[in-house]
């Protein structure tokens, strides 16, 4: 049980790092310069299909409702997008980690459009880890909103 708890803190304090971890997020300390940073960065493709809203998913708001959420399926290891609120000129992102360094990184980001949006990471994610991951809405390059964190196994 102890054993449990410490990671799953270590997941947390690893969460606090991502926002450094990914690009466009704030720069890291002179002494992190030096560190290269893998980041797996996809622009979501339209889908027709659709995937159920349920305990792998997340949503994040606009500051007066919903305004995107995602879901992570770990048969594939693939991010699926949605812009809940497509008038508001919001871009919804994923961002997320697997382990606890922050690196490598992956970055699931979509259009304007409504509609369900899917990222494949298949062959860039490592088998059997936690992927620590939020959602973001975005207007141009700076973030404006985010969800609380997720940890999924992946595949």
């Amino acid at each position: 049980m102890r054993r449990m708890i410490a990671g799953a803190a270590g997941a947390a304090l690893a969460a606090t790092a991502l926002v450094g971890a990914l690009p466009g997020a704030a720069s890291a300390s002179a002494g992190d310069a030096s560190l290269k940073k893998t980041v797996y960065s996809q622009k979501a493709k339209p889908t027709r299909k659709s995937t159920k809203f349920d305990a792998k998913c997340n949503t994040v708001g606009n500051g007066h409702k919903s305004a995107g959420m995602a879901c992570f399926r770990a048969k594939g290891d693939r991010v699926w997008i949605k812009d809940t609120a497509p008038g508001d000129g919001l871009r919804i992102e994923v961002r997320g980690t697997t382990n606890s360094n922050g690196n490598p990184g992956y970055r699931c980001y979509g259009n304007h459009k409504g509609g369900w949006q899917v990222c494949n990471f298949d062959r860039q994610m490592a088998e059997k880890r936690i992927f620590l991951w939020y959602v973001s809405t975005w207007k141009g390059s700076k973030i404006k909103w985010t969800s609380d964190e997720k940890m999924l196994r992946t595949s």
